[in-house]
């Protein structure tokens, strides 16, 4: 999904240096985690722009490319994109093969203990990163959440081994994602409190949710 960029900034001799930048810049906010995402979906489904970036030689290069197409990107924001989502794939792979690790985090009652356990562990992001990853992850087309309180089944595909039901259904118990995927978008405000991220006009089930959930009960 993120082609070279991970070269940019995930190599031996790059990710350290980047690592540091992002823990003493500014916190960034969700509207640069959606452009840069929404980016990359982009160039996903765009074969002549991903052709060009793909011969990108340096970051600086893969930007000006990017700019050239109208997407204004800087260097910072994609390293804190990378960097932070490599920071919580990287935590939850520890603990998918660590159980005494994995037990910890599943029982922390809430975000702040389970960022403590990360800190200590080495890794650095903040309850609202998390929150972001975990939704986009949520929002997957392959991805449905079945509440198991009903009798039904949890069933979540594996991300690069990891067993991503645990962590959203944790999430979820805390409060730090919606029961369904959040949608943002604007209203009339007639309906409820716009800017309640579980106001149902705000919500949508997966992608796909319905045709899975008829499978899995016809098994």
């Amino acid at each position: 999904m993120h082609y070279n960029i991970w070269n940019f900034f995930c190599t031996e001799e790059n990710y350290p240096y980047w690592q540091e930048q992002i823990q003493q810049s500014q916190e960034f906010n969700r509207i640069t985690w959606e452009k840069i995402r929404d980016f990359l979906c982009v160039i996903e489904r765009h074969n002549p722009l991903s052709h060009q970036l793909l011969q990108a030689h340096n970051l600086e290069q893969f930007i000006q490319i990017a700019r050239n197409k109208g997407y204004q990107l800087t260097q910072e924001e994609l390293a804190w994109f990378v960097i932070i989502q490599k920071q919580i794939w990287d935590c939850l792979a520890l603990a998918q093969k660590t159980p005494s690790l994995k037990q910890q985090l599943l029982s922390t009652r809430n975000p702040d203990e389970f960022i403590k356990i990360a800190v200590a562990q080495g890794y650095y992001f903040s309850q609202k990163e998390l929150a972001w990853l975990l939704i986009d992850i949520k929002s997957l087309s392959s991805l449905v959440s079945i509440n198991n309180s009903t009798g039904d089944t949890f069933v979540f595909p594996n991300i690069d081994g990891i067993e991503m039901g645990y962590w959203l259904e944790l999430a979820e118990k805390w409060g730090l994602v919606p029961p369904f995927s959040n949608l943002s978008q604007p209203g009339n405000g007639l309906f409820g409190d716009e800017q309640d991220p579980f106001f149902l006009k705000q919500c949508f089930l997966p992608r796909g949710y319905f045709n899975q959930r008829l499978l899995i009960n016809s098994l």
